[in-house]
């Protein structure tokens, strides 16, 4: 009898652990994929801001313009 009791016991805890388990993937997903769309936006920007630095300059070099146009 006490053995069908851990076993029980042992099931119950798989089935716990492993909805605890699921959820915290579920949630490292959601996480991750907010992230990134977050981040997309400002990558975008971080880029072009360079781009339009590098036709600035004129140089080929990353960076701002001088504003004086020393």
């Amino acid at each position: 009898m006490a053995v069908s009791v851990l076993l029980a016991s042992d099931v119950a805890f798989g089935i716990v652990f492993g909805v605890f388990v699921l959820a915290l993937l579920v949630l490292a997903v959601i996480a991750i994929r907010w992230g990134v769309r977050k981040d997309r936006p400002g990558r975008q920007a971080w880029r072009q801001r360079h781009l339009d630095g590098r036709q600035q300059n004129g140089s080929g070099q990353l960076g701002r313009a001088d504003p004086e146009g020393r």
